[in-house]
């Protein structure tokens, strides 16, 4: 039986998670394991990548979003990378797919822009992209 504290832990991700003993189980506290992702410190913020390389999750995701099957992407298109770490990446994103997401929509060039424009001023974004 739980103390009627907060738990907090880590989850192989950089914030931590809260929960009470009234909606904490003991399932719950158990980590899931994801062996070949680690989290790394970018300069846009925290992003988690395949362990040993620069590749994001959600690189891999945006992948298998376009269609690709873990098989391609380790035969084709990253050959350097193995099926586990792909399915690693997979089971990773099932578990932050909402933090993936995210990432996802903050690394377009529709955001990129959006960004600028916010930050320099509409006279200034119009004079360094021309438009």
């Amino acid at each position: 039986m739980l103390v009627q504290e907060t738990v907090t832990f880590f989850i192989g991700h950089p914030a931590p998670i809260k929960m009470t003993s009234t909606d904490a189980t003991k399932e719950d506290i158990i980590q899931p394991n994801f062996p070949y992702i680690e989290i790394v410190q970018f300069t846009g913020g925290p992003s988690a990548v395949l362990r040993g390389t620069r590749i994001k999750v959600s690189h891999v995701i945006g992948y298998l979003l376009m269609g690709e099957t873990p098989e391609t992407i380790t035969k084709n298109i990253l050959p350097h990378l193995t099926l586990p770490q792909i399915h690693d990446a997979q089971k990773y994103y099932k578990y932050y797919k909402d933090e993936i997401d995210e990432e996802r929509s903050e690394n377009t060039e529709e955001a990129g822009r959006k960004f600028l424009r916010e930050t320099l001023g509409e006279d200034k974004y119009r004079a360094i992209t021309g438009g």
